[in-house]
């Protein structure tokens, strides 16, 4: 039987450096955290966890209303603690059977299906591994983690996400060289919003 690998959504962050709350932002019908959640329950992810904040709670229950049962929610109540909080939240609602968990970023809007796929593939076929995608040797995201790593994760603290998880075992990392047909952009600055909605609308006038 294929291992199970769940994913889990980061997108309680405070959005300081944006200004607004960047995963709500809207663009061709579509916010960047309805993007992101539905590339993933496009995936063969057995289960989704969406950690949100407090704040911004109402506004994306609305947004993911209609996901389905494979999609479960999770309120950070402290998301000004940083990535590692949200992460912890996380994995507690991962399910027990579970092998892996992918950690994904609620502001990168063009993760798709087939790049989650392609890397959840590498960890079934070695599911003690981590598994790092790279584009042109550079490291990126989203990342999935075995499960004998979830207790190290979860004592993480600070805004690192699994940084310091990685550094510790680099001889367990696989990478996964994913080309350029993975845009790996996220959202942290007004100017990459710029970036993404240029090339979102240069997207959407060919689709057009």
């Amino acid at each position: 039987m294929e291992a199970i690998v769940e994913g889990i959504i980061l997108a309680a962050g405070l959005s300081k450096r944006m200004g607004v709350p960047k995963t709500l932002i809207e663009f061709d019908g579509d916010t960047i955290i309805g993007r992101v959640v539905k590339a993933s329950l496009g995936s063969d992810l057995h289960r989704v966890v969406l950690v949100t904040g407090a704040s911004a709670l109402k506004a994306v229950e609305a947004i993911v209303a209609d996901s389905g049962s494979r999609l479960s929610m999770v309120v950070n109540p402290s998301p000004e603690e940083g990535m590692s909080s949200s992460l912890r939240i996380g994995l507690a609602a991962v399910s027990s059977d579970a092998e892996g968990a992918m950690v994904l970023l609620a502001d990168q809007p063009f993760i798709a299906a087939e790049i989650i796929d392609r890397l959840t593939s590498f960890f079934r076929l070695d599911d003690d591994k981590i598994i790092v995608p790279v584009i042109g040797g550079r490291r990126t995201t989203p990342v999935i983690f075995p499960a004998r790593l979830f207790l190290e994760l979860m004592s993480v603290e600070g805004d690192v996400g699994g940084r310091d998880v990685l550094k510790a075992h680099p001889a367990e990392i696989v990478q996964v060289e994913m080309g350029s047909y993975y845009e790996d952009l996220d959202l942290d600055t007004p100017e990459d919003l710029d970036k993404f909605l240029s090339r979102a609308f240069d997207d959407w006038r060919l689709k057009s």
